[in-house]
């Protein structure tokens, strides 16, 4: 070969390689730039727009600390080839002191965000899972377990009427108002959040759950009503329970129930009567009773006929009431309409249907009475029999009206069978009209106002042949002859 054509072929050479170096290697390390850089660009806590230019390398997004643009700066700047590096638009977030996100819940039910969130793709998550993040500023400082903090304080607020929840720094606090203890439980379970956060709850439950109720009756004032009741058995459902009339004082309502309530209460009516005073306090244990039994009357009676009317399921004590005030003294009990005459001690019950009375309508009243429950007297003799106690008492209420007014004189009169003696039978017969007297008088009725008269066998009502007939004959009578 001529030295001039191996001149030509070592041009052509250098040419070849100085084309080969400019086209195909440069464009070979800008490619590994790129790649280097965008791996960089990925792997910090904010992702970053790095662009590369020939070897020139650009960076522009957010570092999270100034100790990490440091790092991507170092990292960028060792990269092979690069020529010229530029991260003057990388900017570095604030850092705050104490990290706080707060969360807040109207009574319409929407919730608020503010404060800080540590990226955006962490403000991505929560807006996707429904809380408004537009509010929520980026800043560094975010505690361990940021995300899951805000996240349960959302679902803490969830079953909450309303109230707030914030993260500040290793703290987490939840205020609010929740409807019942279900409400509460649920809002407390939900910000179980793993962790270091210390926590802090402040719910006012508006509803505890709480029954606490005092149903309260007088004789002479009838039933009130105050307390806690439950949901849906109020003022009106008393009432239409008890059959009458409730005043109402001071009344709250609760969603815990209290069975049996409708079943213990509708069994009173009757029984009322019976009783001067009775108090029903109602709680979430169930139901209790205290009572005074009317005076007069027999406190174990009376608490045998409240026992039934309430049932097993209601604890109940029954004491003697103090005694009436002075003989003579009349009211009317505003639930039963009964009117009642205090004499002896006790009250005497005084019919209906007898404000004006008069001798036949008198007689009547007083005849139904002994038709359905007879006086009865122990065999043989003039004593009453106790089972006959009530019987004179309910008389002792119509005559002591029907031996008021002007010549309203009453003939008690006392009938026997034809059995035996008819001397010995007319002694008998007026000794037990007699001994009914004495009872009505022990009772209030005027002892003037009443006549006592023994007719022995003679006016018979019916056939003294059989037994059936005798048991009709033996009895006392009622009239008024003027």
């Amino acid at each position: 070969m001529s030295k001039g054509l191996g001149a030509l072929v070592f041009v052509a050479g250098v040419a070849g390689l100085t084309f080969w170096g400019a086209k195909v290697h440069a464009v070979s390390m800008e490619d590994e730039i790129a790649a280097a850089s965008g791996a960089v660009a990925t792997k910090h806590v904010h992702p970053l727009d790095i662009r590369v230019s020939g070897r020139d390398i650009t960076g522009t997004g957010i570092a999270d600390t100034e100790a990490e643009l440091v790092a991507i700066r170092e990292e960028l700047d060792g990269l092979r080839g690069r020529r010229v590096l530029n991260v003057e638009g990388i900017s570095v977030l604030p850092q705050v002191e104490p990290y706080e996100t707060a969360l807040a819940k109207g009574v319409d039910g929407r919730i608020e965000a503010q404060g800080y969130a540590p990226t955006e793709a962490a403000k991505a998550a929560l807006g996707q899972a429904g809380l408004p993040v537009e509010n929520l500023a980026l800043a560094s400082g975010a505690p361990a377990g940021w995300a899951d903090a805000v996240s349960a304080g959302a679902a803490a607020l969830a079953p909450l009427a309303s109230g707030s929840f914030a993260v500040t720094g290793d703290t987490l606090t939840l205020e609010g108002t929740a409807a019942t203890p279900v409400e509460d439980e649920a809002a407390r379970a939900a910000l179980d959040v793993p962790g270091d956060f210390e926590t802090v709850v402040a719910v006012e439950v508006a509803d505890p759950g709480i029954v606490d109720f005092s149903l309260d009756y007088g004789a002479e004032t009838g039933f009130s009503l105050d307390g806690i009741v439950p949901e849906g058995f109020g003022a009106e459902e008393f009432a239409a329970a008890l059959g009458t009339d409730v005043s109402v004082g001071t009344l709250d309502t609760t969603y815990a129930e209290l069975p049996g309530l409708d079943t213990a209460l509708s069994g009173l009516g009757p029984v009322l009567g019976q009783v001067e005073t009775l108090t029903v306090a109602g709680g979430n244990d169930g139901l209790a009773a205290e009572a005074e039994a009317l005076a007069g009357l027999d406190t174990q009676a009376v608490t045998g006929a409240l026992g039934r009317a309430f049932g097993p399921e209601v604890a109940l004590t029954v004491s003697a009431a103090a005694p009436p005030p002075e003989d003579g003294t009349e009211r009317q009990n505003p639930v039963t309409g009964i009117r009642q005459i205090a004499h002896g001690g006790g009250w005497l019950t005084l019919p209906e249907g007898l404000e004006e009375p008069t001798a036949d309508l008198c007689a009547e009243r007083a005849m139904e009475r002994v038709a359905v429950s007879p006086i009865r007297f122990v065999t043989g003799s003039a004593e009453l029999d106790p089972a006959s106690s009530a019987i004179i008492d309910e008389l002792a209420g119509i005559l002591n009206l029907c031996t008021r007014g002007p010549g309203m004189f009453v003939t008690i009169g006392g009938h026997t069978d034809s059995e035996g003696d008819n001397d010995a039978n007319y002694v008998l017969s007026a000794q037990r009209a007699r001994a009914v007297k004495g009872a009505l008088a022990a009772r209030g009725v005027p002892s003037g106002r009443m006549i006592p008269i023994g007719y022995g066998e003679t006016e018979p009502v019916a056939d003294n042949e059989t037994e059936e007939g005798r048991a009709l004959n033996r009895r006392t009578t009622f009239t008024w002859p003027n």
